[in-house]
């Protein structure tokens, strides 16, 4: 019984500690750039596009069509640097101990405790 209450209780810490770090990836907001820092956007962790500044020289020095490759370009590096900060947090999440990995070793201790032969009450002897 000891067992399983510290499993619950390793369980509980983990789940709160990965709580933690989502709750700090999800508020963070990555920039992404293009045309030498002429054009930089910034995405939240899921993605969604929350600013885009354009320099006034990219304004003059490209016509519509550069500019709008260079707007793609900016947000498509944004959204990268969301994805690759999302795939650090879920390996660095996957380095401790593994639910998994908990919950075979309770199963495990489960078995062997309902396979043991059973102990004789003093009073049955």
């Amino acid at each position: 019984m000891d067992e399983l209450r510290m499993l619950s209780e390793q369980l509980e810490r983990m789940s709160a500690e990965a709580e933690a770090v989502v709750a700090e990836w999800g508020a963070r907001e990555f920039t992404g750039s293009a045309d030498d820092g002429g054009v930089v956007a910034t995405v939240d962790a899921a993605g969604t596009l929350l600013a885009l500044d354009v320099s006034q020289l990219s304004k003059r020095r490209h016509d519509g069509v550069t500019l709008g490759d260079a707007v793609v370009a900016a947000v498509h590096a944004a959204e990268q640097a969301a994805a690759e900060a999302k795939t650090t947090m879920m390996r660095d999440l996957g380095a401790g101990a593994h639910l998994s990995t908990l919950m075979d070793q309770a199963q495990h201790d489960f078995d062997s405790r309902s396979t043991a032969t059973p102990r004789q009450n003093p009073a049955q002897r």
